[in-house]
């Protein structure tokens, strides 16, 4: 499905917070529909299901199914962090209550939820809850539980807000696109095996990194990174060799061999990354930049 963006971890954390909460505490729904402005609607759940299918286009993240006074009512729910909205969102979401209603259902509604700071598109769906009213709204008999799924809100909140709406950006893929062509070819002609990462569906405009790369001969823990982040200095970027949970005695062989040109810093909390400068690359016309560089492992060296 084209334009489907890839969840955050805390988004799905969020689908399955709130599944719990419509299957397990039984005033909730009525107090989320009254967020809605329904407030007459004190909502029986008959099943929550976190990302229900769309009927072929694509999945939503949550589907409520239960009654009030004998109308059969559904409701599809979106939620939202940091991930801007994908293509025709939130009209795959409309098709599909209708293909509901069609089916027997009397009232499908679909509703947003996202952090009060979030205004993409929601007026685009029947109803919007702000991710701050649904922490208000959740009871529970045990403060240590409300405490902590009331923390699961809170931390997705204050991740909006450090990091912002990340947009979907169809020039981000097709530049990674572009990018694998032009390694392959490349390690094609230079006999190297370098192992990148698959392409995702989707890419947001910051998505800057190629990582993780990596080849037969690097031992676990090891893997390269490429920062397409170009500046003066680095017009072909910049190639981190990190290295996870390296002890003492491998941070000093390692500054024992390291090769000219490169730098060592933190990486992590056990890890360390040499940082190399890829000589400036070729752009004349008909060319497409690359970038040369060399890795000196303990006891032997591997050049690609």
């Amino acid at each position: 499905m084209d334009g489907v963006a890839r969840k955050s971890s805390q988004e799905v954390e969020i689908d399955h917070l709130l599944e719990e909460e419509f299957l397990c505490d039984p005033g909730f729904a009525g107090r989320f529909l009254a967020a809605c402005g329904l407030e007459d609607c004190s909502l029986e759940v008959h099943d929550a299901i976190a990302q229900p299918s769309l009927s072929g286009e694509g999945f939503g993240d949550l589907l409520v199914e239960g009654a009030c006074e004998g109308t059969r009512i559904a409701l599809l729910v979106e939620d939202k962090i940091t991930a801007g909205p994908a293509l025709r969102q939130a009209e795959r979401y409309a098709r599909h209550a209708a293909r509901m209603r069609d089916d027997g259902w009397d009232e499908v509604w679909t509703i947003l939820v996202a952090p009060s700071s979030y205004r993409l598109r929601r007026d685009a769906y029947d109803f919007s809850v702000d991710l701050e009213k649904v922490a208000e709204i959740m009871q529970a008999s045990d403060p240590r539980r409300l405490a902590h799924r009331r923390a699961i809100i809170a931390r997705a909140i204050e991740k909006k807000q450090s990091t912002g709406v990340q947009m979907s950006d169809e020039r981000m893929k097709e530049f990674r696109v572009q990018y694998l062509d032009h390694v392959a070819h490349w390690c094609a002609g230079a006999g190297v095996v370098f192992v990148f990462p698959e392409l995702r569906a989707s890419y947001y405009s910051d998505d800057s990194w190629i990582s993780r790369i990596g080849h037969p001969l690097f031992p676990a823990g090891v893997a390269l990174r490429h920062r397409l982040w170009t500046t003066v200095e680095k017009s072909a970027g910049q190639v981190d060799l990190t290295i996870r949970e390296a002890g003492d005695d491998l941070r000093t062989r390692i500054a024992e061999t390291l090769p000219g040109g490169w730098e060592v810093s933190a990486f992590s909390r056990d890890g360390i990354q040499h940082n190399s400068k890829p000589e400036p690359p070729d752009f004349s016309p008909g060319r497409k930049a690359s970038c040369s560089m060399w890795v000196v492992f303990p006891g032997e060296e591997f050049r690609p």
